[in-house]
């Protein structure tokens, strides 16, 4: 299995505030698994016919014909990428997730990005946590000055991945746990972004939870806890706390 690689600053990181962030949906705008899927394809090292294979729950998803065709549609096109990681040549995978950093890499959300940047700059310790491949985590999360990263990884052969997988768009509290325990950091002040359902465990564990844009299923369970809810659309930013009584637009910033 493919060791994960990190970068560390080069002060101590014990007892260091943290935070941690999901990527896909929360920083970048799209997916990056998904961005290197059709890469793969329009480089021909995909046959085309896998997209075709997607194209019904694709169109469900575009138009939004129930609450579920997101999560099909993504689910689908992971199947179907996992079966064919046999097939697939290493170099062939590295070329596209290159491609797709040089091409997608500053498509991303702005309160995340500068939440990045400005907690960066006061010492926090960054991490991020994403079902994202490494190859292409690695290279986004480094333009980003994260300290650490864990994203999923395939075990390679020689000049073909095995198919064995390590996934890590589920159990990010898990990780996460590790990570604080390895590093020695603090939960005081600690921060973690996510815009879904599976970043809910690991919003938990922290001080000061976000739900950036979040699916229903987050957005239920920041209201039940009282979490702070940021939405990002076009281009202004919304703030939404709990009042007294119910959660109330408490700022709205343009960019």
């Amino acid at each position: 299995m493919r060791k994960v690689t990190t970068v560390e600053n080069p002060q101590s990181s014990k007892g260091k505030r943290f935070a941690v962030f999901d990527i896909d949906g929360t920083l970048f705008r799209s997916g990056l698994y998904r961005e290197v899927f059709f890469e793969l394809i329009r480089m021909g090292a995909l046959p085309e016919k896998l997209h075709q294979q997607l194209a019904d729950k694709e169109t469900a998803w575009q138009k939004r014909a129930h609450g579920r065709a997101f999560g099909e549609f993504e689910q689908s096109m992971a199947e179907i990428f996992d079966e064919q990681l046999p097939n697939l040549k290493i170099s062939d995978f590295e070329q596209a997730a290159e491609r797709v950093i040089n091409q997608h890499k500053d498509n991303v959300y702005v309160y995340t990005r500068n939440l990045v940047k400005s907690l960066g700059k006061q010492g926090f310790f960054l991490i991020a946590i994403s079902g994202s491949q490494t190859e292409v985590l690695e290279p986004f999360a480094q333009h980003y000055g994260f300290d650490y990263w864990v994203g999923q990884q395939y075990e390679r052969g020689t000049k073909y991945f095995t198919g064995h997988i390590r996934k890590t768009h589920k159990g990010k509290d898990k990780f996460l746990s590790e990570i604080i325990h390895e590093k020695n950091l603090s939960l005081t002040d600690s921060i973690a972004v996510g815009d879904s359902g599976g970043d809910i465990d690991m919003l938990s564990m922290v001080e000061q939870p976000i739900a950036f844009n979040p699916e229903n299923n987050l957005y239920q369970t920041a209201i039940r806890n009282s979490w702070k809810i940021v939405i990002e659309r076009k281009n202004m930013i919304y703030e939404l706390e709990k009042g007294t009584d119910e959660y109330t637009l408490s700022q709205a910033n343009s960019h």
